[in-house]
């Protein structure tokens, strides 16, 4: 492979290079932003943000804030204090956090975000676990998946609230005493991107153009060779000069 010579070609052709270059650059903008009639630039492609929002399942007292709870923990039903409040067994509502995942991810609330949101709205529950065990926590994290991070997070705030205000209708309607009642606090709302903006066509659209322009500089110059072919006249010695006028004479 001659280096010295495509670079020669190329810098013979060095104005369609530079058109090249220039329309490579352009072709792969435009294939991930588009301007706007008001000169505003977007892009052509959406984020995929997925928005968090962890419920706390607890009750009132704060029994997790305590070193040992008052009697024996794991009694049924729940110890109680003198202030009349009864503590359940931790594991219950780690457990708890479990089925209220799955409340979530049901037809119940999954039928009322649909109803207010649009139908491509993603809506989703787990309970979080200890990555160190594995063993379940009494947190849900309720997340969503949005092209913003605006509506990620409303969604997701959005079911949160929906399981918090059935849980509290059936509360209600089943006459638990406040003092028995799951409370679900909402500890952190938060969004992330979980898909970027893929940027493969753009390479892909820069290195075409490019190669293009690169073979359309090689075949201008196979048609108009710079340097012709000229055949090679070698002068004869004054010696074979006379042998030759000797041999016609």
């Amino acid at each position: 492979m001659d280096l010295n010579l495509y670079l020669r070609v190329l810098w013979r052709f060095r104005l369609i290079v530079a058109v090249g270059f220039v329309l490579a650059i352009t072709v792969a903008f435009a294939s991930i932003a588009k301007v706007g009639a008001d000169g505003s630039i977007s892009y052509r492609q959406q984020q995929t943000w997925q928005g968090t929002t962890r419920l706390f399942v607890t009750q009132k007292g704060f029994p997790w804030g305590r070193t040992v709870l008052p009697g024996d923990p794991t009694s049924v039903p729940p110890t109680s204090t003198s202030s009349g409040l009864q503590f359940a067994d931790p594991t219950r509502l780690a457990a708890l956090a479990i089925y209220y995942a799955a409340l979530i991810n049901g037809d119940l609330i999954q039928r009322q975000i649909r109803e207010s949101f649009p139908p491509t709205t993603v809506l989703s529950a787990a309970a979080v676990t200890d990555t160190a065990t594995n063993s379940p926590l009494a947190l849900v994290d309720v997340m969503s998946v949005a092209n913003t991070s605006e509506q990620a997070t409303r969604v997701s705030q959005e079911g949160a609230n929906l399981l918090r205000s059935y849980i509290a209708d059936q509360q209600a309607s089943g006459g638990i005493p406040v003092k028995q009642r799951v409370l679900l606090q909402v500890v952190s709302t938060k969004a992330a991107v979980i898909a970027g903006r893929k940027k493969t066509l753009a390479i892909l659209a820069f290195l075409a153009v490019l190669i293009a322009t690169i073979a359309l500089t090689f075949v201008l110059e196979n048609q108009r060779p710079r340097i012709q072919a000229v055949a090679s006249v070698t002068a004869a010695a004054p010696g074979e000069r006379a042998d030759v006028r000797k041999t016609g004479s």
